[in-house]
């Protein structure tokens, strides 16, 4: 037969070479290095803007996002955290199909509940989920994030994802206990923080009621004997003191019962800058005069996914900690940048409030976020407890950076899920 007549082979669709690709990564390759590979291949062989490998983390709680690629910046992001509890419907049908094809995010019944707070802040219109299972449990969720005008998923789209969430469960299923763990996050350590922290506040919320409820008796009585017209200005001043007292505690136990039972709602996407921008007239009037409040903002840190009340708790909590280090005044400083950290892939959007105050030393930096534990005459030992627990809900970290007499700088790192358009702040490794 002629060379003419020898019909040359039919090329290889993209979907079908980019499948050959991750099942030839070498089998050596770290996970971490595997989910990049692959939700950058998938970005450009789907003509998606975010792809993104979701974990569960927590004993099943949520999903953390083990690494997320964004096409038209290049670039990699990892961390945020989906809570069960926050999106039942979307979790709930991620047990039933084996993928979910929304074409229009906010109506579709599966994914509405997500797009006021994580789909419509990114502009995501139409979304593609596929199951990462090994054997019979789900471990993970490849997402397919279209960004523009909704979009019509194909069968070879939907192939495709599923195919793509099949190879990530083969390479799952073989890797390494310490990659495993380097990606879900969710080491024994962490669970067994977790589990004391829930423990606490169920301890504490209990102690609280109760003295709450005696408090009450105690103020009413107080301000009953204030009030009697019999009573000598000694005995009345005495009663006032008493009154005073039990107004303190009760304050006090409520501080506790919101330590305890803090109010939650499902977080969303939002810019960090300009939220600390909004809230800058609260804190001013809340260091007082005394006090200046000066804000350091880049043009653009990026997105992150947290409820925008227990962002500006966290904000409210450092500021009036570096006012109270500094009680005879002094600057408060409160700066907002994009941050990478030595040895961590992961992009962030850092909070960070400083004072120059009279600052801690390494035993007292290392207990400062335990709940309870206060160097204030007046101080309940919530502030940074608080602050850690929100921040390590969302998938963040709390740095301390402080020395005696040189002041302090609290440092909350917010996982980004939206890119930035200014440069990236490089950070040293995390002391913690």
């Amino acid at each position: 037969m002629p060379p003419s007549a020898v019909t040359p082979p039919e090329p290889r669709r993209p979907t079908e070479a980019a499948r050959l690709e991750i099942a030839r990564l070498p089998t050596a390759t770290p996970l971490a290095d595997v989910f990049e590979r692959v939700t950058r291949l998938a970005a450009t062989t789907a003509h998606v803007e975010r792809v993104g490998v979701w974990v569960f983390v927590d004993d099943r709680s949520a999903l953390r996002c083990a690494c997320l690629y964004e096409r038209s910046a290049g670039e990699f992001s990892s961390g945020a955290v989906l809570r069960v509890a926050d999106f039942p419907t979307y979790f709930a049908s991620l047990t039933i199909r084996k993928a979910i094809p929304a074409e229009v995010a906010a109506s579709d019944p599966r994914t509405a509940e997500l797009y006021a707070g994580y789909l419509q802040p990114l502009g995501i219109a139409s979304m593609l989920d596929a199951g990462i299972f090994v054997g019979d449990d789900l471990v993970g969720v490849v997402c397919l994030e279209h960004v523009g005008q909704p979009r019509e998923w194909t069968t070879e789209d939907r192939d495709f994802a599923g195919s793509v969430a099949d190879l990530l469960a083969v390479r799952v299923q073989s890797a390494e206990a310490a990659d495993w763990r380097a990606a879900v996050n969710a080491h024994a350590d962490r669970l067994a923080e977790l589990d004391k922290a829930a423990s606490l506040q169920q301890m504490t919320a209990g102690l609280a009621h109760d003295f709450r409820n005696l408090l009450t008796v105690v103020v009413g009585n107080a301000d009953r004997l204030t009030r009697r017209p019999e009573l000598t200005a000694e005995s009345k001043g005495i009663a006032a003191a008493v009154l005073t007292a039990a107004e303190r505690g009760v304050e006090l136990t409520q501080s506790l019962l919101d330590f305890a039972r803090p109010t939650h709602q499902p977080p969303a996407v939002f810019n960090l800058v300009d939220a600390t921008a909004d809230f800058l007239p609260v804190l001013k009037s809340a260091v007082g005069r005394s006090h200046t409040l000066r804000f350091e903002r880049p043009p653009q840190a990026g997105q992150v996914l947290i409820d925008r009340g227990e962002y500006t708790r966290v904000l409210l909590n450092l500021a009036l900690n570096a006012r109270d280090a500094m009680p005879n005044g002094g600057e408060v400083v409160i700066r907002v940048a994009p941050v990478r950290r030595a040895g961590d892939p992961g992009r962030y959007v850092m909070l960070e409030v400083s004072d120059r105050g009279a600052g801690m030393d390494d035993v007292t930096r290392a207990k400062a976020c335990e709940p309870f534990f206060t160097t204030k005459p007046q101080g309940t030992g919530l502030g940074l407890a608080v602050v850690r627990r929100v921040v390590d809900q969302v998938g963040g970290s709390v740095q301390i950076e402080s020395a005696v007499g040189r002041g302090t700088a609290v440092r909350a790192f917010f996982p980004r899920v939206g890119t930035s358009t200014g440069g990236t702040v490089e950070l040293p490794a995390l002391r913690e």
